[in-house]
């Protein structure tokens, strides 16, 4: 193991109030824990803040853990007892603050989904199990680095992305962990030639993603879709023939459309949208993804749409709405050859300024009217609402004059 040698600059995460207690809290009596992982990976990069989510490793077991925290009156949830974690709730935490404790595990056998592991109390095996050098780094709460592969410190210096051991036996482990890898990549090394054997392990993958569920797979494909090199990253999973598996569904991916648009936008459902061809594939695409009913929702509305607003661009933002026209105003300016590119940079302008009035016209309106509740009335409510649209929202009293108008007029 190399320790010592390295301090981490007193990052605001690890200085606070509650992480220190929380450390000293499981450092006591023989106890042993440090940050691992994403916290010190981040510090190093320069990237950490106060608000870094941090995550602890102990040799302590996940009883002795909710001992300690009951004690000290900090809520102890049991959010993961089958793999050792922990996740403890400060009194008062700002909200969302959450510190995952996890006893020292080593791997005993696994799916390529799931993981049975037995308790430990060896930091090596711990730092082995884990996925690559660079999210395999500890440190105490005075700061002081440990790199149990020996490989970490150097390959965040160099930016290199590598699995810890043989690459293939870590993906079969879990293999989310082909997504995890581009991520990394992409985000801290996208000008690096990738690993020569990590790309052969996840080009090998492809057959077994199907095994992951789509919430994990969703979680990960979003994170790389708002990178900066989201396009590099898709090409490259292409590349490997790895789109298909992920996403459940052989189509024709338009990489270009999404190259486009992530020049445009850092939205990552705009620039999955721009990767799909149409809204049938999207549809699939996105029950595999198990993404939510609202994400659907805007799909459907920005893949649907007729990708021409003509001239009425008030119209389209009342009927579809601010986002859903901005959604399609991207898509369409990410099309090659857009015949109706100033329309739409006018239409993403007038989004910016446009405040959705309310219709003034009600059912009491229309009763005084003299029209009966039912069908007329629904279609009349509709059929006037489109003419105040279109004559630029006048007030409630022309709107009962034009209602009375239609009515007389039979």
């Amino acid at each position: 193991m190399t320790d010592g040698h390295e301090k981490l600059p007193a990052p605001a995460w690890l200085t606070r109030p509650d992480t220190q207690k929380i450390l000293s809290l499981l450092n006591a009596d023989g106890g042993m824990a440090r940050a691992v992982g994403g916290c010190v990976r981040d510090s190093l990069l320069g990237v950490a803040s106060a608000d870094t989510e941090v995550d602890i490793a102990t040799n302590l077991t996940p009883d002795e853990v909710t001992r300690r925290l009951e004690k000290a009156a900090i809520k102890a949830l049991p959010t993961g007892l089958a793999h050792g974690t922990i996740t403890a709730l400060m009194p008062g935490a700002k909200a969302g603050r959450l510190f995952e404790i996890t006893t020292l595990r080593a791997d005993i056998s696994t799916d390529g989904r799931h993981a049975k592991v037995a308790f430990s109390q060896d930091w090596q095996a711990d730092a082995a199990r884990r996925d690559l050098t660079i999210n395999a780094l500890y440190c105490d709460a005075d700061g002081t680095i440990y790199d149990p592969t020996g490989l970490g410190l150097g390959d965040i210096e160099s930016r290199q992305i590598r699995f810890i051991g043989d690459a293939q036996q870590r993906i079969a482990e879990d293999y989310l962990r082909v997504l995890r890898f581009f991520r990394f990549h992409f985000q801290l090394a996208a000008e690096r030639q990738i690993d020569a054997e990590a790309l052969a392990a996840v080009q090998a993958a492809g057959p077994h993603m199907a095994q992951l569920s789509g919430e994990r797979i969703q979680s990960e494909m979003l994170k790389i879709l708002a990178l900066p090199a989201a396009s590099a990253a898709l090409d490259s999973l292409a590349q490997c023939a790895l789109l298909a598996p992920i996403f459940g569904l052989e189509t024709a991916y338009d990489l270009p459309r999404l190259r486009a648009m992530t020049a445009r936008s850092d939205d990552p459902l705009l620039r999955l949208m721009a990767l799909l061809p149409d809204w049938p594939s999207a549809d699939i695409i996105g029950q595999n993804l198990r993404l939510s009913g609202k994400l659907m929702a805007r799909m459907k509305a920005a893949l649907t749409a007729s990708r021409y607003i003509g001239d009425d661009i008030t119209a389209a933002l009342y009927f579809d709405g601010v986002a859903s026209v901005r959604d399609q105003a991207y898509l369409a300016l990410c099309e090659p050859h857009q015949q109706h590119a100033a329309l739409w940079q006018q239409a993403l302008a007038a989004a910016d300024s446009f405040d959705k009035p309310i219709f003034p016209l009600n059912g009491a309106m229309m009763k005084a009217a003299g029209m009966q509740a039912g069908p007329e009335m629904g279609a009349m409510s509709k059929a006037v609402e489109a003419w105040w649209v279109a004559q630029g929202f006048p007030s409630a009293d022309k709107v009962e004059a034009e209602l009375k108008a239609r009515l007389a007029r039979g």
